[in-house]
């Protein structure tokens, strides 16, 4: 994988991210507190600023559970902006 597919893989949870959270009205801060993700962290994955090795299992879980959702709905999210990004 190229370093440009991996940056879009992270545009792509970002995205993810964004309209889940989006969907359940709360904001970024909001969303941090409840995760138990740092605020520069979700910020910097939603914007898809993040380095991929910056975050992993442990975030993915804090913010699905932030969101009141399961990690496999936040993952399906994900898989469907890469299906529309063509990855």
């Amino acid at each position: 994988m190229t370093d440009a597919d991996k940056q879009k893989h992270v545009e792509c949870f970002g995205k993810a991210i964004v309209q889940l959270r989006e969907l359940r009205k709360i904001n970024r801060e909001q969303l941090a507190k409840k995760s138990g993700v740092k605020l520069p962290l979700l910020t910097s994955i939603e914007d898809g600023t993040a380095d991929g090795m910056s975050f992993g299992l442990k975030e993915i879980c804090g913010l699905s559970k932030g969101m009141g959702i399961t990690a496999q709905r936040l993952m399906m999210a994900y898989e469907n902006f890469l299906d529309e990004a063509g990855l």
